[in-house]
């Protein structure tokens, strides 16, 4: 009897499923290009070339609200607790770059799993003093994500 109660209580549980079997359809593009008509071929290859766009334009998008709402909060309350100047740039590779700026230097505690766990997932970081300047630096770099297979 225990282990139809037990059973009752899991019909109610929120479950989340993601099928992705039978999705890839390269084997039917491939016997249909071969019966492809001029106009259709350079139809289907604009259509592609379409899809691939749109497809590297969300990818941007993507990444920049991940990082909107993973990341930069956790960064700027770390600006905020230490009391240092944060810049976030993003080049024209995509790469987001947040730059600390303060006098004093920067102490990441292990109480601070938050800003590790945002250290974790950079790919470079980098603490500078410029000659010449009273200021630190310290910058994490998240690069763009490559191509993901």
């Amino acid at each position: 009897m225990e282990q139809n109660e037990l059973l009752e209580n899991n019909e109610n549980d929120n479950v989340l499923e993601f099928d992705y079997t039978g999705t890839d359809q390269a084997g039917n593009l491939a016997d249909m290009a071969e019966n492809l008509s001029q106009e259709e071929a350079a139809a289907a290859i604009e259509a592609i070339e379409k899809v691939r766009r749109e497809r590297a334009d969300d990818a941007v998008r993507d990444f920049r609200a991940w990082f909107d709402a993973a990341l930069l909060p956790i960064l700027k309350g770390f600006a905020e607790l230490a009391g240092a100047k944060l810049t976030i740039r993003q080049d024209h590779f995509h790469d987001i770059t947040a730059t600390f700026t303060g006098r004093c230097g920067f102490d990441i505690t292990a109480t601070q799993k938050r800003m590790r766990m945002a250290m974790a997932a950079a790919d470079h970081i980098s603490v500078n003093r410029w000659s010449g300047s009273n200021e630190v630096e310290f910058s994490l770099i998240f690069g763009f994500p490559e191509t993901e297979e």
